[in-house]
C-alpha cells in the first residue's frame, strides 16, 4: 500500500483564475496571429505573381516572341481570355501579335485566383491592376510599373510591391506605397 499524501485537486477559485488568464492571453494573441496570417498571404501572392512575371520574361527570350501576362479567370472558369483583374487569377501566353486574344496553343501557364482578402492595385492604390503586361524577345517590358498587394481586411499592414523596370527585371519590395483605407472594387 502507498502511504503518501492524497492527491490534491484544484479548487473552483483556482480553476476560474486559470480560465480568466487563458481568456486574456487569447484576446491578446489572436489579433497578432491574424496579422501574421495576412502578412504571410500577401508575401505568398507577391511571390506567385513575381514567378509569373519571371516566367513570362524568360519565355519571351527563349521563344524569341512577345509573351504576355494578363488577368484571367481561366484556372476557375476554363474560358481562355484576358478578363477582370489579377485578383481573379492570371495567365502567361505567347503573344506574337501583342493582342489580348489568346490562341489555345499559346498558353504557357495559368494561376488560380488570389486570396479573397487581398487586392492588387497600382502603387498609388487608386485602381485595381488589370493591364496586359507584355515582354519582348529581348526581355524588355516597354515601361516601368509597380503593382501593390494589400490586405483588404487590415489595410494598416505594410504592402508588398512588385516593381518592374523598363528592361523587364522584377523585384519584390515591402512597404513601398500606402494601402487604400477601403477595398477597391
Amino acid at each position: 500500500m502507498f502511504k503518501g499524501k492524497p492527491a490534491r485537486g484544484l479548487t473552483l477559485v483556482e480553476l476560474m483564475l486559470v480560465l480568466a488568464l487563458l481568456g486574456i492571453l487569447t484576446a491578446v494573441a489572436v489579433p497578432g496571429f491574424q496579422g501574421l496570417q495576412q502578412r504571410t498571404q500577401m508575401r505568398t501572392e507577391a511571390t506567385r505573381l513575381l514567378a509569373a512575371l519571371n516566367l513570362a520574361r524568360s519565355e519571351a527570350v527563349r521563344r524569341n516572341l512577345p509573351v504576355s501576362l494578363c488577368p484571367s479567370s481561366y484556372a476557375v472558369s476554363g474560358a481562355l481570355g484576358c478578363d477582370g483583374n489579377y485578383r481573379g487569377g492570371w495567365i502567361v501566353f505567347s503573344n506574337p501579335g501583342r493582342e489580348p486574344e489568346i490562341d489555345p496553343d499559346s498558353l504557357v501557364r495559368a494561376w488560380a485566383p488570389m486570396h479573397p482578402q487581398l487586392q492588387l492595385s497600382n502603387r498609388s492604390g487608386t485602381r485595381l491592376a488589370d493591364d496586359l503586361i507584355t515582354f519582348m524577345p529581348d526581355g524588355s517590358a516597354g515601361r516601368n510599373r509597380t503593382l501593390m498587394i494589400c490586405s483588404r481586411a487590415q489595410s494598416q499592414l505594410a504592402s508588398w510591391s512588385l516593381v518592374m523596370n523598363i528592361v523587364g527585371r522584377s523585384r519584390l519590395v515591402r512597404g513601398w506605397g500606402e494601402c487604400p483605407g477601403e477595398a477597391l472594387q
